[in-house]
């Protein structure tokens, strides 16, 4: 009597169990290759932003997208037309930035939404309004409504509600547009010193810096899923001379602060926190302080009002 050839029970199981430890063994590998990628292009969209931003500059005497030049005052003898008349500083915030980009066809709205993405309030606006870009009428990108056409997260953060009509549009803080900071390095200085663009911090309970964030508060903000692995703030930054770093923290190596009114040596510089201690503080240059700001001073634009991830 000739026996079927075939694989025995035992066999099969045993099979079944090395497939099994092979599939648990490349999995996380597969996992972390992944996330790996996912960052990798991140990084490239953030460089592509500020890329638009160079060529911006190029047609601007070096000077990178200012919403409060591009949507001027009206000037006090000629009147509204484009190009003319003195900086509307309350322009200058993360939404009008954006939201002059897009309208210019520099890039698209989808770019500004990381792909390493996880917080469900911030998402592609996908409606934006072309049409309303109409510099002859004194209006340079998609509204200013309640909620705004294009967000920049304030009343999101706030709410943290998906779906409840508030969002945020972008993924990425930016340097602050305001004070001499503005004027010095909002510009195409090629410094590779000085974070332009990048991941958002992590938040406080003030919301207004991360310098000395509480341990609960670091630990639970969703930008630590972005890039690290939910215990340490890991981001993309691009400076100004375009090239990218992934940091482990909120201080780059070329990056310091110098404070004239301590006379203090220069120190390491908190990307996410204003540092300066004097209100009308003439090197508030020396201060890199990356956000996604809701709100700019009308008058000076010495000052903005940053959102963050909130535990």
């Amino acid at each position: 009597m000739y026996r079927t050839k075939g694989f025995t029970l035992i066999e099969l199981l045993v099979v079944i169990a090395i497939i099994a430890l092979l599939v648990g063994l490349l999995l996380p590998a597969l996992a972390k290759a992944q996330r790996n990628a996912r960052s990798m292009k991140d990084s490239a969209q953030i460089k592509e932003i500020h890329q638009s931003f160079i060529a911006f500059a190029g047609d601007h005497k070096g000077k990178l997208p200012t919403p409060g030049l591009i949507n001027r005052e009206a000037d006090p003898i000629l009147g509204q037309m484009p190009a003319t008349g003195p900086e509307d500083f309350s322009k200058n915030i993360t939404r009008h930035l954006y939201s002059a980009m897009i309208a210019q066809d520099f890039f698209n709205a989808d770019i500004l939404i990381g792909p390493t993405e996880v917080n469900l309030i911030v998402v592609e606006d996908t409606n934006y309004d072309y049409s309303q870009y109409h510099p002859g009428a004194d209006i340079y990108w998609d509204g200013d409504g309640n909620p705004p056409p294009f967000s920049d997260g304030f009343q999101a953060f706030i709410h943290e509600t998906p779906g409840s009509g508030f969002e945020c549009n972008t993924s990425y803080a930016h340097m602050a547009i305001c004070g001499n900071r503005k004027s010095i390095k909002w510009r195409d200085t090629q410094s590779g010193g000085d974070p332009i663009l990048g991941t958002r911090g992590v938040g406080s309970a003030s919301g207004l810096d991360v310098i000395n964030p509480g341990a609960d508060e670091y630990e639970n903000s969703p930008t630590l899923e972005l890039h690290g692995g939910k215990r340490q703030w890991v981001g993309n930054i691009c400076f100004n001379d375009n090239h990218m770093e992934q940091l482990g923290n909120f201080y780059p190596q070329l990056t310091t602060y110098e404070d004239p009114y301590t006379l203090a040596p220069p120190e390491k510089d908190c990307i996410f926190a204003a540092e300066f201690t004097h209100p009308q503080n003439p090197k508030a240059a020396a201060d890199a302080w990356l956000v996604i700001a809701f709100l700019s001073d009308p008058n000076d634009g010495l000052w903005v009002t940053p959102v963050y991830d909130q535990p």
